[in-house]
């Protein structure tokens, strides 16, 4: 008996005795429970078990007679019969392992916290830049004039990693009655940045695994850095998302590449 096509079939299911015997039975034709108990090498006080167990799965005929006569079931058949069997149980499995997975995924509570004051932020949105290990996603419109040159500066390390660095941003940004040029302050370490429509928030992804989201203030309010916040979420779907978003939109040829 070759010993792949016994493995084989136990992977369909069977036991290890009924695949020696199947096995036997398909090349060697109709025998015996004493012949196939010879042939096969099951012990004789487990063959007629066997060939009630491969009889009730629809893998033999048997002739009663005395002796009785085992034949091996059509192997295209047979055998198809069993992988459809099995293919139906893993599909069932699956179903079942997804339901629990999404099931999980529902209950997972994301890590997040606010942060107050641009001081913090700016300090927070360093320390995620230094962990960036696949990607680093900046899209948003608000930037403090204070806050680009530490993030150039986070940029020029994480590309020396091989980060995947991308930046959308409305260029010029007026704040505090003073125009900010994120655009050139930014292209002078990498070239992968785009003129945006403005969006409202300022949205920081590192890898797909954390984001931070920063609020704007009115113009009138800007002076007051201790009201500037901004939301820090640790979560793989949400950050997926938000960067799927990033992506499809990144691709938008009615904005202004300054590569």
């Amino acid at each position: 008996m070759d010993t792949k096509t016994i493995r084989l079939l136990q992977r369909l299911g069977l036991t290890a005795y009924e695949a020696k015997a199947y096995a036997v039975l398909a090349q060697a034709g109709t025998l015996s429970p004493f012949d196939l108990a010879e042939e096969s090498g099951i012990p004789r006080t487990k063959i007629y078990d066997t060939i009630r167990r491969l009889e009730r799965e629809d893998l033999v005929l048997v002739e009663k007679g005395r002796p009785s006569k085992i034949s091996a079931i059509c192997p295209t058949e047979a055998i198809r019969g069993r992988k459809a069997i099995l293919d139906a149980e893993i599909d069932q499995m699956t179903n079942e392992f997804k339901m629990n997975f999404d099931k999980r995924k529902e209950q997972d509570i994301p890590r997040s916290s606010i942060i107050h004051g641009l001081d913090n932020i700016v300090v927070r949105t360093a320390d995620m830049m230094r962990r960036a290990k696949a990607s680093l996603y900046l899209f948003g419109t608000l930037y403090y004039p204070e806050e680009v040159e530490p993030i150039r500066q986070q940029i020029e390390v994480v590309k020396k990693r091989g980060v995947i660095i991308r930046i959308s941003t409305n260029n010029p940004v007026l704040v505090k009655k003073k125009i900010v040029d994120v655009s050139e302050s930014f292209s002078k370490v990498i070239n992968d940045i785009q003129v945006a429509p403005e969006p409202f928030i300022r949205t920081l992804t590192i890898d797909n695994k954390e984001m931070l989201m920063m609020f704007p203030l009115p113009e009138s309010d800007q002076e007051y850095r201790e009201n500037v916040i901004a939301l820090w979420i640790e979560n793989e779907t949400v950050t997926k998302a938000i960067n799927n978003v990033f992506n499809i939109t990144w691709g938008n040829r009615n904005w202004v590449s300054q590569s």
